[in-house]
């Protein structure tokens, strides 16, 4: 695969999975378990741009800038080895269990992300662009029409719920956040983030507004510009605003639950886990919601109360491939492997070592994406990564292709900046025979 396919690549997938979810990941031959996403990273892997040390996937890991985040990759591709084997060993399905351990190897994604920024640096802003457009017409025309057409993919296997052709467009929060942090002048992008916001609302996904709200707040912290992160929110609160003048009144998405799309709707839906008294107020379909909140949260505790019973699972969980739904009644025999958060995944799979790698694995990526905000004065990589990881705690997310890889692909081309040298003159581009890497400086050497 060519040097120049691999930025084509990169936008067709974080398009692709941002905007059709669960639909784009399983575009592929279902059926022999060959998906996109596996097969790109494979290709990655075996096939990847060339430079003068060998493959760029391999030649990363040499480099000293980036050891913070290799050394615990490592030991977290090591971990999820043994979770294999700990999960079959404890008879759980062979197919089961390396499904279960794409929390551990989607991370090397990052380093595609990586490649691709230090080509193309001015990627990044193009790329929003296309996804905000891309996202903003998609995402609407699944609001008002797509969501009720019952066309599902043919291939899945049929203890799988059935796989939409449409999927949801569920990361309009993470458009909305970009635009914010790298347009300098939000009324040229006025109609994407018109066209965005509606989709963050219509489609009524209460984790997204959170994960919107976390990363204002930090885009806010961190900048002091205060009234930039107010415009941020008031674009909410004007279509709120606009949709209660007009009454505007239109069925909800059939695979949200139905209900309706109106202001007061949307405000009741929102504080129905806090306040289901006041919630009831607003909308009849409180109790949806409300049941929702109930059932994950009896669920995580189960989870909890099953890893701490013994010292071996506390340490280690239960293994890759272990049906964690059968922990409490209303789930047993469901094909379901996510409890919707991060944390009770790793911990139900791989107990409290599994959790404290993985968070040492973000924490270097977290440390990556402050230095690379600082050299480029501009703070969107803290911003998307705190926004993303507050979205992991109430819905599939690494362990999904969906949310993971298009995260791990848009931190690559977040943290490449920090390995770039401040140096006069052209920009450094990495091709497949005039590359030079500098593995013990951890930087690209000027061509």
């Amino acid at each position: 695969m060519s040097a120049g396919l691999w930025p084509r690549a990169l936008i067709c997938v974080v398009v692709g999975y941002l905007c059709m979810g669960r639909s784009f990941a399983y575009l592929g031959f279902p059926a022999w378990r060959i998906f996109i996403g596996e097969t790109l990273l494979a290709i990655f892997l075996f096939f990847g741009p060339w430079t003068r040390f060998g493959r760029w996937p391999w030649v990363a890991r040499r480099l000293s800038t980036l050891k913070m985040i290799v050394v615990p990759l490592t030991v977290l591709l090591l971990y999820g080895a043994f979770e294999v084997l700990h999960g079959i060993r404890n008879g759980n399905p062979f197919f089961t269990a390396l499904r279960d351990a794409a929390f551990d190897y989607y991370p090397i994604y990052l380093f595609l992300g990586i490649f691709v920024g230090l080509n193309d640096p001015g990627l990044l802003r193009r790329l929003v662009r296309t996804l905000a457009w891309c996202n903003g017409i998609y995402g609407v025309l699944y609001v008002l029409f797509l969501n009720r057409l019952d066309w599902t993919l043919s291939g899945v296997a049929e203890r799988i719920s059935p796989v939409p052709v449409f999927g949801l467009p569920e990361f309009s929060f993470v458009v909305l956040l970009a635009l914010f942090a790298l347009e300098p002048d939000l009324r040229a992008v006025w109609p994407l983030l018109a066209l965005n916001g509606f989709v963050l609302l219509g489609m009524q996904i209460r984790a997204e507004w959170f994960a919107f709200a976390v990363g204002l707040l930090i885009w806010g912290w961190m900048t002091k510009r205060l009234m930039r992160m107010v415009a941020g929110g008031a674009v909410i609160i004007v279509l709120l605003v606009l949709m209660a003048l007009v009454n505007l009144k239109i069925p909800g998405p059939a695979t949200r639950g139905g209900g309706e799309i109106s202001a007061r709707d949307l405000i009741g839906r929102a504080v129905a886990p806090v306040d289901p008294s006041l919630a009831e107020n607003y909308t009849s379909y409180y109790k949806m919601d409300v049941d929702t909140t109930l059932w994950r949260t009896v669920w995580w505790a189960a989870i909890w109360e099953a890893v701490q019973s013994t010292h071996v699972t506390a340490l280690f969980g239960f293994g890759y491939g272990y049906p964690i739904g059968d922990l409490v009644p209303y789930l047993q025999g469901d094909f379901i492997e996510t409890p919707h958060d991060v944390f009770f995944y790793a911990l139900a799979y791989t107990g409290w070592i599994g959790v404290l790698l993985f968070a040492l694995f973000q924490a270097g990526m977290g440390r990556l994406l402050w230095k690379s905000d600082q050299r480029t004065s501009r703070p969107v990589g803290l911003v998307l990564w705190t926004a993303m990881l507050a979205y992991s705690a109430f819905t599939p997310f690494f362990e999904a292709p969906y949310g993971a890889i298009p995260f791990y692909l848009l931190c690559g081309l977040l943290i490449a900046p920090v390995l770039r040298r401040r140096r006069p003159g052209p920009a450094p581009v990495l091709k497949p025979s005039p590359a030079l890497l500098d593995p013990q400086g951890g930087a690209l050497a000027p061509t």
